[in-house]
Parts: C-alpha cells; sequence; structure tokens
C-alpha cells in the first residue's frame, strides 16, 4: 500500500513539475512546432499541405510570372488550370468572373493553359469574350503540367500566403464553393 501512495505521489509531483516548468515545456512545444513548419516548408510536392512546386510561366500580356514571388509577397494565389475548348471551364468562368473581383485585391487568380497548343492571342480572345477582367491568364508550359500532374480541365490549386497547398480538386465549382475558396485563402 505504501507502493503504491509513493508511486502516486511521485507521479503527482513529476506530472506537476512538467506543467509548472518555466518554459521548458513551452519551449520543447515551440521548437516542434517550429521544427514541423520548416519541415512543411521543405516538403516541395502537391499534395495538400506542401510546398507548391515553384515555376514560370508568361501571361499573355507577355510578363513573366514566378510562383515563388507570391510566396515572398506573402499573398495568396489560386491557380487554374484550364483550355478555351472546355465547356466546364467556361461554366466555371463564368461564375467566378462575379466572385473574383471581391477578391482581387487580396489573391491573385493565375489560369495556366493546360492546352500547349493555344497561343497569347487566341487565349486573350477567349478572356475578352467572356469578360474575365482581372484574372491572370497564361499560356501553357509543359513542365508546369508535367510537375503538377495536370491531366484534366478545371483543376483547382489553391496555395497559401506561405506557398503551402491549401486545397486542390476539380470539377465545376458554384458561386458558394467559390466563395468559400477565396475566404479559405484571404485567411491563409
Amino acid at each position: 500500500m505504501k507502493k503504491i501512495y509513493f508511486s502516486l505521489i511521485l507521479l503527482s509531483i513529476i506530472f506537476i513539475s512538467a506543467c509548472s516548468s518555466s518554459g521548458t515545456g513551452h519551449q520543447v512545444a515551440t521548437s516542434n512546432v517550429v521544427a514541423q513548419q520548416q519541415e512543411v516548408q521543405a516538403s516541395v510536392g502537391i499534395e495538400r499541405g506542401q510546398l507548391a512546386p515553384d515555376f514560370v510561366v508568361t501571361t499573355i500580356g507577355g510578363n513573366q510570372v514566378r510562383l515563388s514571388q507570391f510566396r515572398e509577397e506573402q499573398r495568396p494565389v489560386l491557380l487554374y488550370f484550364w483550355a478555351t475548348w472546355c465547356p466546364f471551364c467556361r461554366r466555371d468562368f463564368s461564375i467566378v468572373k462575379n466572385v473574383y473581383p471581391k477578391y482581387a485585391d487580396k489573391v491573385t487568380f493565375l489560369a495556366v493553359d493546360l492546352d500547349t497548343s493555344e497561343t497569347a492571342s487566341y487565349i486573350q480572345q477567349y478572356k475578352d469574350a467572356m469578360g474575365l477582367e482581372g484574372i491572370d491568364f497564361a499560356t501553357g508550359n509543359g513542365r508546369v503540367l508535367s510537375d503538377y500532374q495536370i491531366t484534366h480541365t478545371t483543376t483547382k490549386y489553391a496555395v497559401g500566403r506561405n506557398g503551402a497547398i491549401l486545397y486542390k480538386g476539380s470539377g465545376v465549382f458554384n458561386e458558394q464553393q467559390w466563395e468559400v475558396l477565396f475566404n479559405a485563402l484571404v485567411s491563409s
């Protein structure tokens, strides 16, 4: 009985001292969180939580855009892979063009064409016909399509301020889904 009583007291003392130590436990916890954040940043890939692979694309205006520049600016990005011939992309764009203007000053929308044969002037005609203001369109880039394993249109990657992927998926979104996605990017 004395051994059990003594063991309980000893465990209580260890527990209390661990909980009330002068910052040692907090420092360990903090260093674990920092290590996990560094691990996420070091882990480049296309899955949620990983650092989005860096790339450079050329916009239809002729500008070079590097994905990592947005991380340096602490600006979230929505990557959208599409093609002019895609009816689902047309539906997505017809909905998002009414939602995105509310977020344009906080989130970059970069639409990368997955059809590498489509020219900048052809994409510009599509953009103008659809009335898509504020969205940055880029011509197709085989390396980017390969790195992101793009196999079909309407593929979306939401990349947070820190460059980590918050969401990846595809399919046509309704207005509410676009709102949720942009709100998540703004608060990332």
